[in-house]
This record gives structure tokens, sequence and C-alpha cells, in this order.
């Protein structure tokens, strides 16, 4: 024995409609039926009704094959679609948008004979049957029953609302595919304000429509997204992530370096987690990638961020990055570095290091990447009273110490002629130096 129930969503956002649970009915199908989901068809058509109305069938059995329903007391027909092909168009665009990322096709074409899933749009919910009120209908299969060709209903005539009848449509595809109500109210199973955009949650929620309720096909509380994932799984064109990290690997970096990410993927971050020498220093959840490393030691060391997006799927990436030790008038550097800013920075001839040549801001270990509109290098701002490591020259209008003979001949500018200073936004930041003429030997 398995129950059916019918579940109504109510034309007004705030409000449960009288017909939630509008009757029960105790249904006997063939017990040698499949009833996976995953056995099912995932095709879902979207009927306007147009031109000439669509008729349905009072049975005690559904199906979008015979357009039968056992939600009628007697045969109904429903009015057409009544706004026009250019709003329909507009509201079936939302609808397959709402599905895109699941291995489901939203089609406008009868499909006839072949099983698929029905969303029929039209008409009132009077028409369907005698003191309905509701905006949408569907027969709730229990979980353990058979669950294709499934027909169920959105009553276009009672709103113009193309954001309410695209979240209508897949509320009540949502029931046919198990799901329960939502309290979550950007989920498009929920009651609330339903003429606000809505998109599937990959979140834990309270099942319910004013207040909770159990959840009829999971324990607690439901995920629709992954309910929908594990069902259908993803649509064959969501590529899989990818993340960019910066530091890059190998970078020279101060203590307490920025750490950032670019998560390149379809589906929105959903959480991840920053591992710095193997412990995770931090959790996150659907948030910028932007972060700073805490206080380490100078030397060697290791960054991994891992991020998961919502159809689950993890990227990662890491990079080794050696931290600059500090440096000051009694502790000098190393041979090869620069004593700048309190830090010994690599010279020149390390990638990134002070005085390298460079396209982009992020290629440099000060972040920076200067040009005179003939040489780039990067740089940095120079110390109290214009000083800079030896080899350099702190250039006084744009406050960075300059490579000296970067030309490879002539003088070095002395004194500081720089001028006009902008930030040029060419794929990076690059900061643009104006500097005056060399003088001849």
């Amino acid at each position: 024995m398995r129950i059916v129930s019918f579940v109504a969503v109510s034309l007004f956002g705030g409000s449960v409609a009288s017909a939630d649970v509008w009757k029960d009915r105790v249904v006997y199908p063939d017990p040698d039926a499949p009833f996976a989901l995953t056995s099912s068809s995932k095709v879902l058509y979207v009927n306007d009704c147009m031109p000439n109305g669509c008729d349905v069938t009072a049975s005690s059995t559904d199906s979008s094959i015979s357009n039968s329903s056992s939600i009628p007391d007697v045969n109904a027909h429903l009015d057409a679609y009544m706004h026009g092909t250019a709003h329909w168009d507009e509201v079936i665009t939302c609808v397959k948008k709402k599905f895109e990322m699941f291995d489901i096709e939203v089609v406008t074409q009868d499909p006839g004979s072949a099983p698929h899933y029905e969303v029929m749009v039209g008409g009132t919910a009077t028409q369907l049957q005698p003191g309905l009120d509701a905006g949408g209908i569907a027969p709730f299969i229990s979980c353990d029953a058979a669950r294709n060709n499934v027909l169920v209903f959105v009553f276009a005539s009672q709103t113009s609302s193309k954001e309410y009848l695209c979240t209508a449509i897949a509320h009540e595809a949502g029931h046919a595919y198990g799901l329960s109500h939502s309290l979550d109210p950007l989920d498009p199973m929920t009651y609330m304000d339903l003429s606000s955009p809505k998109q599937w949650q990959n979140s834990e929620f309270q099942c319910g429509t004013s207040s909770p309720q159990p959840c009829r096909c999971s324990s607690g509380t439901q995920n629709q997204f992954r309910t929908l994932n594990d069902t259908w799984g993803l649509a064959s064109n969501i590529v899989t992530p990818k993340l960019t990290l910066s530091p890059r690997d190998g970078q020279w970096v101060k203590p307490n370096f920025p750490i950032s990410a670019v998560m390149d993927s379809q589906l929105a971050q959903l959480e991840g987690s920053l591992t710095i020498d193997g412990e995770q220093v931090e959790t996150f959840e659907r948030g910028l990638l932007a972060f700073n490393a805490p206080e380490l030691p100078a030397g060697d060391h290791s960054v991994s961020l891992s991020v998961t997006d919502f159809g689950d799927r993890t990227a990662s990436a890491s990079a080794s990055v050696h931290v600059m030790s500090a440096c000051s008038a009694a502790t000098a550097c190393p041979s090869g570095f620069n004593c700048l800013g309190g830090f010994c920075l690599p010279g020149r001839d390390v990638a990134g290091g002070l005085g390298a040549t460079c396209s982009e801001n992020g290629e440099c270990s000060t972040n920076t990447c200067s040009t005179d509109g003939t040489d780039s290098f990067c740089t940095a701002v120079c110390d109290a009273g214009n000083s800079c490591p030896s080899g350099f020259t702190c250039l006084a209008d744009a406050n960075v110490c300059w490579p000296d003979g970067s030309d490879g001949g002539g003088c070095a500018s002395t004194g500081g002629g720089g001028s006009g200073i902008a930030l040029l936004g060419l794929g990076a930041l690059v900061l643009a130096i104006r500097r005056r003429p060399r003088t001849a030997r």
C-alpha cells in the first residue's frame, strides 16, 4: 500500500493555501513497476496548453502520457496560456536556467507516448477542481512508490508574474521528483515570496511551509540540490572546476603575505579550506577567496587551498613559497638580496625579485610592476629619506626604487625626476612612471 497526497502551492507569497494537503488517497500501483527515480525519464515537458487548452481526465492513475490525474473528481479543461508567446518564452528561459545544472531536459514539445514528467501551465485552480485554492498542485507519491510520467499543474491564468510562474513550475516539478517544501526563502520549494528569484540551494534546511514539518523523503532536514544531483547527476556540459592560486609556486613573499584564488566553475562556490604547512588554518563558506597568511618564520612554506562548488566537486591548488627574512642596519641580508622596507628582497636575477623584468604586478615579490613606457621592472617603495639599496635610485615623484643603468648604457637618473604617475589596467595594475631624460656621460 502506498499513499499519495496532493501538495498545492499558494498564489500569495507568504500564506499557505487551504489546500496544502488537499486530500489523501490510497493507491495500489503495479508491484513490479520500478520506483527508483534513476530509472525514470529525464525529460520535463512544460505544456502551455496552447492553442485550445488542455483536457484532463479524472482517474485513479496520474499519467503525463494519457493526461490523466487523480486530483479532479471529474474530467476537467484548463484554458490555454493567456500571456502570449513572448511572455511564455521568457518563462521557459527562466525554467531552463533553474534546471540547467542537472541532467534534466526541459522541453516544450509534447513527447507523446515517450516517458516524461509534465507540468501543465494554464487555466485556474477551480477549472481543475471546484473549490481548489492554489497557484499550482502536484500529486505527492510516497518515496517508495513508482515515480515516472507524473503530471503536475501550474495555474497561469491567475497571475502574469514571470518570476512567480517560473518558480511555480520548478516547485511543482520538484514535488514530482520527491522534494518537500523548504523553509529556505531562496529555494524554489519555499512558500516564501514566490515572486522573487529562487535557485536550488546546496544546504541542509528544515522542511515546511511557514513552520518546521517532517521532510517526506529524508529524516530531519533535506538538501534539494544534492537530492536532484544524486538522482539525475550534473548536466554533461558542466565542466570540471579549476582553481588558480596566488602566490605562485616558488614566489618570495613577506610574512602575513596575501593569499587569493579564482575558482573557474559554472556552479557557485559552496565551501573550502586553507592549509599552510599541512595544518588547516581557515575554513569558509561562499565568500571571497582572499586571506592573509598568519605570521610565518622566514624560510620555505607550503600553501594549499581546496574549494568545493555546488555540485560537490572539489578543486585544489598548492604552492611552495619562500618567506623573506627581516633586515635592518644592524642585520645585513645575504648575498644576492636587497634590504628594503625591513625585509631581504631577492635581487633582479631571481624571477620576481627587485629590479627583475615584469609585465604585471602578480609576477613581482613586491606585487608592484612599474614601467617608464619602455622598461618594466619589479619595484618597491623607497625607504625613509629616499633611500634604496645599492644599484637602485629612488625616483622621488614615484617614490619607488628603480634599477640604475636599466637601459644597458648611459647614466641613471638622479634626484628623482619621475612625474605624472598613473595606474594602468591592461590585465594587471602597472605603475607607469615618466622619468626625466638621461644625461650623456
